[in-house]
């Protein structure tokens, strides 16, 4: 999927994941890298596969090394991509460079 506004790729990938709702379930996630010299954030978007055909979704961010959930939604993952899209968005107009990272199937991040 392509996001012309911001010109990134979300990079999907298929992981099993305990979520804060407390059960293991089938999700894929996507992750944004964000750098500023050395500060670095992350926001992840999570499709949840528990949710429905449409997918529920929650998104992560990671700043200072501290995570926290900051939006989520049953059956709208459109939701959760457009509110981390203006995260990543809001960040780099904030001097962040940001980039899609692309994540294996044992969830361990690269480039």
């Amino acid at each position: 999927m392509k996001l012309a506004h911001v010109g990134l790729m979300i990079v999907f990938s298929a992981t099993a994941a305990t979520t804060g709702w407390g059960e293991v379930q089938s999700e894929s996630r996507e992750r944004f890298v964000c750098t500023f010299g050395a500060s670095q954030r992350f926001i992840d978007i999570y499709r949840l596969a528990s949710h429905g055909p449409r997918g529920g979704c929650r998104v992560d961010y990671t700043k200072n090394g501290v995570t926290k959930q900051v939006w989520s939604a049953n059956g709208d993952y459109a939701y959760c991509v457009k509110k981390a899209v203006g995260l990543v968005t809001k960040l780099s107009t904030g001097n962040f460079s940001c980039k899609p990272q692309t994540i294996d199937q044992a969830g361990v991040g690269g480039s």
